[in-house]
């Protein structure tokens, strides 16, 4: 169903490329007690309307509290009672009602029958960076002592076709004043898209842990990918990678081996983009007797108090079996985060 956006999407760019810089056109929404408001419509989902501005950030607005809207340029609708997703341009129509205007039709529509509203995504824009910092510390005192620290990064630049991601995980713990846990990890990937879903990935990953038999553990790999969406409602991914990894062990022995995996990363944004679910991870098979498999996995839930503030609660999984050590660590992180 996504697909059917696509041509329609790249219009939308074309049209608001041509516009030219100079034009800043605004989107306005006018509510039952008489306010009008002014800013850019970014997404109606689950009854509330966000509305993103210059003098307030984004804002939340109940969406049976709105009268009227119109939208400067053409963006995506959902019509529940139609079963149906188009681009369409909103006026501004009597109380409850708002004109729809497709490049055929235009229609007047109760505001209830759109169950769905959205920014495109064209692939005709500058450079976006987004990211995020979440920092865990749990410090507990009772028969034993236990201090844990953890500090995750990711960040995201795209521009055009491009794309690259970045990760820093940092993890630190100590029981009764001794060192049990030391590790951190650094990865990093470019995908470029050769169409609007299929992608072709580089990607590199370290990971280092202090205490552990597995010392070390460092690859590189490419491969093809498939966007299946991305848009204000969230965003899913499958990458097949080949690539070439090498194990290190505290003794000083090694190995070396080629390694197949699939890499997934799953976004889902609820109550107008105010609580976010994610599951990302990567399935490793070497192709020789290093081991049988390695599982870096994780997955939460993210709570947006603010802007920028975010409250998270992630389960992540580091497993490697069958080999000549094995490893398996299982833990529960929660925190605050700073996302941009």
């Amino acid at each position: 169903m996504r697909s059917r956006w696509q041509p329609r999407l790249l219009a939308a760019a074309l049209a608001a490329a041509c516009a030219g810089p100079g034009l800043v056109l605004a989107d306005t929404v006018w509510l039952q007690n008489g306010d009008r408001l002014s800013g850019k419509i970014r997404l109606l989902d689950a009854g509330k309307l966000s509305l993103e501005t210059d003098y307030g950030g984004t804002i939340t607005l109940d969406w049976k509290k709105v009268k009227t809207l119109e939208s400067s340029e053409e963006i995506l609708v959902r019509d529940e009672a139609l079963k149906d997703e188009y681009l369409a341009k909103l006026q501004r129509a009597e109380p409850g009602h708002v004109i729809v205007a497709t490049s055929e039709t235009q229609q007047t529509k109760p505001l209830p029958e759109l169950d769905q509203v959205m920014r495109p995504r064209p692939f005709i824009n500058d450079a976006i960076w987004k990211g995020s910092i979440d920092m865990g510390l749990n410090h507990k005192t009772a028969s034993t002592k236990t201090e844990d620290y953890r500090l995750d990064a990711d960040t995201e630049l795209r521009h055009g076709r491009w794309r690259h991601q970045g990760s820093v995980d940092y993890e630190r713990k100590k029981d009764n004043n001794q060192l049990t846990g030391d590790k951190y990890a650094l990865s990093a990937s470019s995908d470029h898209f050769i169409s609007d879903k299929f992608f072709w990935q580089g990607r590199g990953l370290y990971r280092r842990n202090k205490i552990e038999d597995l010392s070390r553990q460092a690859g590189l790999g490419t491969g093809p990918g498939y966007q299946f969406w991305d848009d204000e409602l969230g965003a899913f991914s499958l990458t097949g990678l080949l690539g070439r990894m090498n194990y290190r062990y505290r003794d000083g022995a090694s190995d070396e081996f080629y390694a197949a995996s699939v890499r997934w990363d799953y976004k889902r944004y609820l109550y107008s983009q105010r609580l976010e679910l994610f599951t990302a991870g990567e399935v490793m098979r070497p192709l020789d007797n290093a081991a049988d498999i390695s599982l870096d996995a994780a997955a939460g839930v993210r709570y947006r108090m603010t802007d920028w503030v975010s409250w998270f609660l992630t389960y992540s999984r580091n497993q490697v079996s069958g080999g000549r050590q094995s490893l398996n660590e299982k833990r529960v992180t929660t925190g605050l985060g700073l996302t941009w």
